[in-house]
Formats: C-alpha cells, structure tokens, sequence
C-alpha cells in the first residue's frame, strides 16, 4: 500500500504545546517576566524550574500572548450598524 498525499491543497496540522508542568497562572507568569525583560535564568529560579523549561516553553506556545484587541468607542457597534441600515431602508421605501 502506498502512502499517497491528501487530494486536497488543504493540510490539518494539530500542535500541542507542552507545558512543562506550569499551571496557567505560572504560564501568564513566565510571559510577564519575560516581557519584561527578565532573563529565562531569573525567570525559572523564580518559579522553581529549570531554565530550559521557561525557555521551550516560551518557544513552542509563539512567546508572548497578545491582548486581546478592544474596539474603540468611536466605531459604531454590529448593532448599531444594522439599526442604521433599516433606519435607513425604511426611509428609503416608496410612499414613505
């Protein structure tokens, strides 16, 4: 039997990230510290853990999470959005 490839351009690739047996609150912990600036040595004799576990931890989660972005206040909502649009059709229509 032969192995062939998949018939679609379309690959599913599934990546686990290793925690190395960091709770949540030590991962959050670790991209605190080292996006402050503090070195993996500090960082893992903070937390009690080898260096190296801060470190490759850090490479295979993609290093700092980033904030989730916030719409500002000036743009106009979904709803609001879609409130205009009707507001708008309904003054629109014929014999209005």
């Amino acid at each position: 039997m032969i192995n062939a490839p998949p018939t679609d351009d379309h690959v599913n690739v599934e990546a686990q990230v290793r925690d190395y047996g960091f709770s949540p609150a030590q991962q959050d912990e670790i991209r605190r510290r080292w996006r402050d600036g503090q070195s993996f040595s500090l960082i893992g004799q903070t937390l009690g853990a080898p260096m190296q576990h801060a470190r490759r931890f850090l490479y295979q989660s993609g290093g700092v999470c980033l904030v989730p972005q916030a719409r500002s206040e000036r743009h106009l909502s979904g709803r609001e959005r879609e409130e205009i649009s009707r507001g708008t059709r309904r003054e629109n229509r014929p014999g209005s």
